[in-house]
């Protein structure tokens, strides 16, 4: 599923990550453990096609990142650290949003919407704006703005309720 071969970066002087290599076959879990400082967030950054390594590739299902960023986008579902949501917006405001930037449209989209607001047990709050949800509510719907989408089938039929 991902090989990471030979991952560099650095901001400066500072060397952020240096020589980062692993795979992750299909249904394997895979953490990245380390201080703060560590390079976690920039190596994940760089998996994700968000940030290009100075040297090294990343290869999802055989397909480089750093050649095909869309490609592989479309099939990852990111759920970063701190809450990536907008506060005034409702939670199906939101997951529409993210959602339409996979080109989810009509139909599609509001099934998607639909299912995940339902997988994550705020259908009844899904109008409400965000800035008026628990903490707990906040991370569960960030949760779902990395999986509104579908990013792979297997993890579809595993995480979202079938249609």
């Amino acid at each position: 599923m991902f090989r990471i071969d030979n991952l560099r970066k650095r901001y400066g002087d500072v060397q952020a990550v240096d020589g980062v290599s692993f795979e992750v076959q299909n249904g394997e879990i895979y953490g990245l453990l380390g201080p703060n400082g560590a390079g976690k967030t920039t190596t994940l950054s760089m998996i994700s096609g968000l940030l290009k390594p100075d040297e090294g590739r990343v290869l999802f299902d055989d397909v480089d990142v750093a050649v095909d960023p869309i490609r592989v986008k479309r099939q990852l579902g990111v759920v970063p650290q701190e809450p990536a949501l907008y506060e005034d917006l409702s939670a199906r405001e939101n997951l529409r949003f993210w959602a339409g930037l996979y080109d989810l449209s009509g139909a599609e989209l509001d099934a998607a919407v639909e299912r995940t607001l339902d997988h994550l047990g705020l259908e009844g709050r899904a109008k409400d704006a965000v800035k008026t949800y628990s903490g707990g509510m906040k991370r569960r719907l960030n949760l779902g703005l990395g999986l509104v989408h579908g990013p792979r089938a297997r993890l579809r039929r595993r995480f979202m309720p079938p249609e």
